[in-house]
Order: structure tokens, then C-alpha cells, then sequence
């Protein structure tokens, strides 16, 4: 993990409490042995990222359900396997399990959960949820697949035998395995890699690949586009999401889409669409002149959004850094505010190792999500999980400047 200021901090709180009296030798001895159990898992606890809700980011879900696992379970006539890598308290092993009843898979499919965190799991085996949790829910949905609990709402027993948990770093194989072999038929791997560093980021999504079935397709959220994809993996968009899709055995290369890079040359440019004149404002607080820019107008936001899908397509066909840079920057110029495109180039810079560049785009992402600028675009439907992801990327990076 590429750990922030205050997950640093935590852990260093949490370490300075559990390892007095020891060198830092022995209490790593003590961790690595059983009866440091208890400790480590406090310690991851301290790092890990636990959030998640129910039904989440349901354009993209929406989009899995149409684009993805209607077409499986026609084609398909056996039990699918499905693997939700980083599950956290169980709510998304519990959406795959509802998604799966409705779309008449096999019944005796199944969903595996897995997380590094051991307290975690334990909660998520319950499978039981408050009102709160189950907000996104469709009602017809919770009424027919939920049951009273207590105080909470508990998934139906013929859904919940579904389901299985086991402990799980991603840093570390063998990966699990899918009932019967073979590999998994859907892996879901969901707002985990953002905490990732870039070696770790691109070794999981290589490690996921193998783990699936030819034919098999891999999950990610939209703020964990893939600007280098496997030679394992290929591109499946539809109008709302991106997914990544192992071949099947002897299956030909899919054609590049009609509008991805070829490498030579950006798409044409519409006419009108240069980009506006800066103009100097005085901040009434800082006494400070602040460069903006007028609203964009129609045309130029209309090609901001084709210079920002070809920066995804182009991922899937090869596409260089330096192309890919070049056209973000060209996409920035004409809508300075497209936070999604920010967010992308500083995703790229990181990989590039320009970390204090990176820090900038992410922070200036995060602004315009924050100050209402930005508007939303296709893949990044979900602003409140766009600013999350900017403003962790940003501190995360400003506090490795720091401490260089």
C-alpha cells in the first residue's frame, strides 16, 4: 500500500502503543509468530480502507449486469464463479449474490469474499445490514432477497449459502481458486487498487487476470483505469463502463474501437473549440490574482470528452505515455475543470514517476470536484468516489514529497 499522512500516522500510534520494551527486530519477530495474531491485525486495521455500501456505483453496476453477466449466464450452463477481491464488511459479496438471483444464473453459483483484514471478515460473514447500509437497495429488491434480523436485515439463508470468506493479501499467492478449478468467472476488484503503490497496482491486475477463466472478466471501479492493460487482458466498453475480458483459447484479437489512437494521430478538431482566453481575478481574501477561465462552451466540453474517451480506449492499443499526456493536456485546455481527465493525467505522471506533477493534477482535480466546476463524464459517474480518490492520491503523494 502506498500509505497517507494519517494512515501513517495511525500505524505509528498503534505501533508506539503495542511494541514497548521491544527492538523493532523483536517485535517483528513477535508479529510473525503465532501469538502475534492479534497485534497484526490491529495494525493492518490501522492502514486498511474499510468503506463500502451495497449496491455501489450502480451506473457501472447497471452496466456489469446488461454488458456482462446477462450474456454470461445465457451462454453459460453451468454454476458461475464469482470473486470479490477486497471485500471488506461482505456488501458487495451480498450485491453479487442478489445481481446473480436476478439475472436466473445456475443456483448453485457462488460468491467468495476475501480481505486481508481478519475482524473485517468476521462481520461480513453475517451478511446482515442496518437501514442505512441497505439505502441503495431497490425496494423490490430488499423485500425479496432480505429478511428481518434483529435490528438489522440479514440476506435470505438460499442466498447466504452462496457465500464464502477467506483471509486473502493480494500481495501474496497462491490466489484462491475457484470451486472445481478452472479459473473465476467474474472477479471484482473494486476501489482497493487506488490505495495501491504503481508496481503493486499493475502486479495485482496481472495476478487477477490469471486467476480468471478464459472468457472470464475482470471488475474494477472508474478510479482505477487501467493506462497500461495486461497482454492477458482485453478491452470490453460499453457507453458507461469499462471491463476486462481474458480471452477465450483461440479467440482472434478484437479490433481496436473506431475511435481509439492509432498512434499517430488525435481525433480531428471541431471547429470553435479553441480553447478560451485566461483572464486574472483578484480573490477578495487573499488579496491574491488568480487565473481563470470562462465556462467552456458546448462544442469545446463535447471535444474534451472524445480527447478523454480515446485516452481510455488508447490504453487497450499501446498507446505511449507521451501521446497519452499530450492529448489530456489537450483535453485540460479546453475544459481546465474536467476533474476525471485531471485525475487521469496525474495517474499517468505518477506512473512516470513525477510524483510533485501527479500531486498538483490530483489536488486540482480534487478542487473542481469540490467546489462543484467539475462535471460528471462517462466511467466517472460518481463524483463523491472521484473526490475520495483525488484527495487520497493527492496526500498520499504530497506526504511522500515531504518526506524525501
Amino acid at each position: 500500500m502506498a500509505l497517507s499522512g494519517p494512515q501513517v500516522r495511525r500505524l505509528d500510534e498503534r505501533l508506539a502503543a503495542r511494541s514497548q520494551g521491544l527492538t523493532p527486530h523483536q517485535y517483528l519477530m513477535f508479529l510473525q509468530s503465532p501469538s502475534g495474531v492479534t497485534d497484526l491485525e490491529d495494525l493492518i486495521a490501522a492502514a486498511v480502507v474499510n468503506k463500502t455500501d451495497l449496491f455501489r456505483d450502480e451506473v457501472q453496476l447497471a452496466a456489469f449486469r446488461a454488458q456482462v453477466l446477462t450474456p454470461l449466464v445465457a451462454k453459460t450452463r453451468r454454476p458461475l464463479r464469482v470473486w470479490s477481491a477486497g471485500c471488506a464488511t461482505g456488501e458487495e459479496v451480498a450485491t453479487l449474490l442478489v445481481l446473480l438471483a436476478e439475472a436466473g444464473a445456475d443456483p448453485d453459483s457462488t460468491v467468495l469474499g476475501t480481505d486481508i483484514a481478519g475482524d473485517t471478515l468476521r462481520r461480513a460473514r453475517w451478511l446482515a445490514y442496518s437501514r442505512e447500509q441497505l439505502r441503495r437497495v431497490p425496494p423490490e429488491l430488499r423485500s425479496s432477497y432480505f429478511v428481518r434480523s434483529g435490528a438489522r436485515e440479514a440476506l435470505a439463508p438460499a442466498l447466504r449459502e452462496r457465500a464464502s470468506f477467506q483471509c486473502h493479501n493480494l500481495m501474496e499467492s497462491p490466489y484462491p481458486v475457484a470451486p472445481g478449478g478452472g479459473g473465476f468467472d467474474v472477479i471484482f476488484c473494486r476501489n482497493v487498487l487506488i490505495y495501491f503503490t504503481e508496481a503493486a497496482f499493475q502486479r495485482t491486475v496481472e495476478a487477477l487476470a490469471r486467476s480468471l477463466a478464459p472468457g472470464g472478466v475482470l471488475v474494477l471501479s472508474a478510479s482505477e483505469p487501467l493506462l497500461r492493460v495486461p497482454p492477458t487482458l482485453r478491452v470490453q466498453r460499453g457507453e458507461q463502463a469499462f471491463f476486462y475480458v481474458r480471452p477465450e483459447e483461440g479467440a482472434a484479437e478484437a479490433p481496436p474501437a473506431q475511435h481509439a489512437w492509432s498512434g499517430a494521430a488525435s481525433p480531428p478538431k471541431q471547429r470553435g473549440t479553441a480553447a478560451p482566453p485566461e483572464r486574472a481575478r483578484t480573490d477578495a481574501h487573499q488579496g491574491l490574482a488568480v487565473v481563470t477561465t470562462p465556462e467552456p462552451g458546448p462544442e469545446a466540453r463535447a471535444e474534451a470528452d472524445l480527447l478523454f474517451a480515446c485516452v481510455l480506449d488508447g490504453a487497450a492499443s499501446g498507446v505511449s505515455d507521451a501521446v497519452a499526456e499530450r492529448d489530456l493536456r489537450r483535453c485540460l485546455t479546453l475544459d481546465p475543470d474536467h476533474a476525471a481527465a485531471r485525475y487521469l493525467l496525474g495517474l499517468l505522471l505518477e506512473q512516470c514517476r513525477r510524483t510533485a506533477e501527479a500531486a498538483s493534477e490530483y489536488r486540482r482535480a480534487f478542487q473542481a470536484l469540490e467546489s462543484g466546476r467539475s462535471r460528471p463524464v462517462a466511467f466517472f459517474l460518481n463524483p463523491d468516489r472521484l473526490r475520495v480518490a483525488c484527495a487520497h492520491a493527492a496526500e498520499r503523494l504530497e506526504f511522500s514529497v515531504r518526506r524525501r
